[in-house]
């Protein structure tokens, strides 16, 4: 079943990475930026994203780190620095408009 407020952006990253990303959910409530563990996809936070409770309560944000899923896979060990990292999570919350995310990840 397709989530009627789920908005996919393919994000561009400071050093050209694309990253996958897609945000559900009110955006008028606090945001919940959810980041999934090394060798997983965005895909793990599917029953947090149609759980219609959630989705009214919290703006809903996940992406797919780089080098996971439908995000960018740098060839080079410079592409997964820390500073990369936070590059990304900083580059989309600034495309959903998320300033003071609350975050939840494994």
């Amino acid at each position: 079943m397709t989530n009627p407020t789920s908005r996919i952006q393919v994000l561009t990253s400071p050093d050209g990475t694309k990253i996958w990303a897609e945000s559900a959910g009110d955006l008028s409530k606090p945001a919940i930026v959810f980041v999934h563990g090394l060798s997983c996809t965005a895909l793990g936070w599917d029953a947090q994203f149609a759980d219609p409770a959630l989705q009214c309560t919290f703006h809903l944000v996940r992406y797919e780190m780089r080098g996971h899923g439908r995000s960018g896979k740098p060839i080079d060990e410079a592409g997964y620095a820390s500073a990369r990292l936070a590059e990304d999570f900083k580059t989309v919350c600034d495309a959903f408009g998320v300033v003071r995310p609350i975050l939840a990840g494994w």
